[in-house]
């Protein structure tokens, strides 16, 4: 007994050390594994291994709508792989109970006792034994595992049992991880994807170009050798190959008609996912044998996913794997409906566009509208320049339009006058000088509506107020369309074509076209106005800056000094500096000696002369500045002014006005550059000029004050000595008088201290201060 006891115990400790062998051996594979049907095949091959079972089953359970799905399904050595299906008893009583169903004899009688039929499908061998442990995680039931003896009852014992819901706990918690990160995965590459299409879509909202890139994004995210994007006309029975890869290479393959497999799609609207023998299936489908598309091979796998747009199929996207079946998941088949749902509503979003258009191309006047507003667009893009934008609009309607007279005009309404941005005539370019309105603008101004001629264009023109036989420049036209370019309620200008051949060369739809082409270049053209008013209004701000901040430069400089001379150095170092002049001067008239001195030069000499006649004195009598930048023998002729030192190319002189009065010049000059000076730069100078002759008035004042206070101080010390000689005299008569003989001697001695006290010297000499 003890011996029979012992040997029990053994068995029992090498079972259980077994057991916990297998199932670190699966948890170590588990942790490593984090796809589900790797998953799945790792604990059934390993189950199959360990138990006396000739059928083994993983399933997953769709709790809402009562299906099991097979992942893993041994029989006897072979694989299979059931078709999904619904829910018998005995599956109701493993997630009602979420306890294990162990049934070891009398399995047929059994199982009927939970619901279930209790017979063999056909084919098959109904089982002897059997367990179902559920797959539990939470508190759901997400499928189970079960093995099955098709020989023999009470073929799986307790520690079967106890073993097959150990690695059925842990398989839980492994596919609940890998489900999660699976998840992850495929909303990352969900994501991905939809980024993608939806950049697309903003970058270009051209159909093949959002075909191309969610066809190159599917690809690297699913295994499949084949992905296509299809359209699907439905009225024309066709299906169109807008995206097909095989094996790496680009396929174009033809139209072709719809075959009963699209048929379902758009009837069921429902995805198709054939993961075996899909010879057969597609047969089932169609009624024929499954034939590949020319220059293709057949899949072993495949997934279509329909494009569904409200009630309407537009198309669909196919997965197919070329080498293997099963080859798509049930995460595949999420992901990528979740992706065509998204892509559907940005390829619809294209597709109405791309619709707009092709019912805008119906006509050639459509074709043209579109072609000039992109010719517009890009041209805005690329200069945001008026004229080039002119040019470009102007040379395309004459190539769409094929017009012999194009004309684009815009108006100055204060000054009612035109002018003809582009002008071409039988393909030669026409350059006018602005003029006033004609006839056909102010009737434009006047009803902000388009005007057709097609016959009598000179009658009508006088009809409307025209004096000049209704043309311009070159030959009447017998046909004409006037345009207005509305911005706001204000016409900003026309377009016009005209046709000096024939009458009735336009007709209303020229018109539309014309209009609605005018309609959409006004916004573009006054960007472009805008885009260039901001930027000379920018540029002009920040010369504004500049000019402030060289004024303040040197502004502090010349309030620092006082002394005349040094001012003038000062204020002609940094002309030198700021204007970069081969030549830079100050004038200062002396009107007392009504001479004319240069108390600075640079670049040349100069020495004092007579107030005379040169250019610098013109400049001091008219308090004018002087800008000339060509010409400069003309500019002397013209103010009749005396040639004074070197000739130059440009001329800048300003004059230093303080007060009323004009006191000199200062002047740059460049000796070989024309044009070399600009109107903000005689802005500048003249605003340094007039800080210099307040800087002079102040310097002047400053020497004057310092003179008087000078001649006030000597005026001051000579009044103190006089004074103090003055009351020494007083004190000695009064000394003489009052005092008597018998002190006398007292006084003398006296009167060295009061000589000392009063700032004498011994000497009787006044001392120095």
């Amino acid at each position: 007994s003890v011996a029979l006891e012992n040997a029990r115990l053994f068995d029992e400790t090498e079972q259980r050390n077994a057991e916990l062998a297998v199932i670190n051996s699966v948890q170590q594979g588990l942790v490593a594994e984090m796809d589900l049907q790797g998953i799945y095949d790792l604990v059934g091959d390993k189950i199959r291994d360990l138990f006396d079972s000739q059928v083994t089953v993983i399933a997953e359970f769709d709790v809402e709508n009562k299906i099991e799905h097979f992942h893993y399904v041994f029989e006897d050595g072979k694989r299979f792989y059931p078709d999904p299906r619904k829910f018998d008893g005995l599956r109701d009583a493993l997630i009602s109970t979420q306890e294990l169903i162990h049934i070891n004899d009398n399995a047929a009688k059994t199982i009927k006792e939970y619901g279930a039929s209790g017979e063999a499908a056909p084919g098959t061998v109904f089982p002897e034994s059997m367990v179902y442990v559920p797959l539990i995680l939470g508190d759901k039931v997400r499928g189970y595992v079960s093995l099955q003896n098709l020989d023999r009852e009470f073929a799986f014992s307790d520690s079967d049992v106890r073993l097959l819901s150990t690695l059925a706990n842990s398989m839980s918690v492994a596919l609940e991880n890998a489900r999660l990160f699976n998840e992850t995965e495929q909303r990352n590459a969900e994501l991905a994807v939809i980024n993608s299409v939806q950049q697309g879509l903003v970058a270009e909202m051209d159909m093949q170009g959002i075909y191309d890139l969610a066809g190159d994004q599917i690809r690297k995210v699913f295994d499949a050798q084949v992905v296509g994007i299809y359209t699907i006309n439905v009225e024309e029975g066709m299906e169109y190959f807008k995206y097909l890869y095989e094996d790496g290479s680009r396929i174009y393959p033809s139209p072709r008609k719809l075959d009963k497999v699209r048929e379902q799609l758009i009837e069921t609207k429902d995805l198709i996912l054939i993961n075996e023998d899909l010879s057969a299936k597609v047969e089932e489908i169609t009624g024929k044998v499954a034939k590949a598309v020319p220059g293709t091979k057949l899949p072993k796998s495949i997934l279509f996913v329909p494009m569904v747009v409200g009630d309407m199929i537009r198309g669909y996207v196919s997965l197919q794997n070329l080498d293997k079946e099963h080859a798509f998941s049930d995460s595949d088949v999420r992901l990528l409906s979740t992706l065509v749902n998204s892509m559907s509503v940005a390829l619809e979003n294209a597709r109405l566009f791309n619709e707009t258009n092709r019912l805008l191309a119906e006509t050639e006047q459509r074709n043209a509208e579109l072609a000039v507003i992109n010719s517009v667009q890009e041209g805005l893009v690329r200069e945001m320049d008026m004229q080039a934008i002119y040019s470009l609009v102007g040379n395309r309607i004459c190539e769409v339009l094929n017009t012999q007279t194009m004309l684009i005009r815009t108006f100055d309404h204060d000054k009612e006058i035109e002018a003809w941005e582009y002008a071409i005539e039988n393909g030669e370019r026409l350059y006018i000088e602005p003029r006033p309105f004609i006839w056909a603008n102010k009737h434009l101004i006047k009803t902000k509506e388009a005007l057709l001629i097609n016959e009598d264009y000179i009658d009508t023109a006088k009809k409307y107020g025209d004096t000049e036989s209704g043309v311009t420049k070159g030959l009447a036209p017998k046909s004409a369309i006037f345009v207005p370019m509305i911005v706001g309620d204000k016409v900003m200008g026309s377009i016009s074509l005209q046709n000096v051949e024939k009458e009735h060369a336009f007709n209303e739809s020229d018109v539309r076209l014309l209009t609605t082409l005018t309609n959409s270049m006004s916004v573009a053209l006054e960007n472009a106005r805008l885009f260039n008013e901001t930027t000379r209004l920018l540029a002009e701000t920040e010369q504004r800056a500049a000019e402030l901040q060289t004024v303040n430069s040197i502004s502090k400089a010349i309030v620092a000094q006082l002394e005349v001379d040094a001012l003038f150095k000062l204020v002609g170092e940094k002309m030198r500096d700021t204007f970069k002049a081969d030549i830079v001067y100050l004038a200062i008239h002396d009107r007392k000696s009504d001479m004319l001195h240069f108390p600075y030069y640079y670049g040349d000499k100069a020495e004092s002369r007579p107030f005379g006649n040169g250019i610098t004195e013109k400049i001091i009598t008219s308090k004018e500045p002087l800008l000339v930048n060509h010409d400069l023998d003309e500019t002397y002729d013209k103010i009749k002014a005396e040639k004074k030192g070197e000739m130059v190319e440009s001329y800048l002189g300003v004059p230093i006005v303080a007060g009323k009065k004009s006191l000199g010049v200062i002047s740059v000059q460049s000796k070989e550059q024309e044009n070399r000076f600009s109107e903000s730069d005689l802005r500048l100078l003249s605003t340094i000029a007039a800080n210099v002759g307040i800087a002079v008035q102040n310097a002047e004042a400053y020497q004057k004050l310092q003179s008087a206070l000078n001649d006030l101080r000597a005026a001051q010390e000579q009044l103190v000595q006089q004074e103090k000689l003055a009351s020494l005299g007083q004190l000695t008569a009064g000394i003489a008088h009052e005092i008597k003989n018998e002190v006398q001697l007292r006084v003398t001695f006296a009167f060295p201290v009061l000589f000392l006290k009063f700032g004498f010297a011994e000497d009787g000499l006044p001392r120095k201060p």
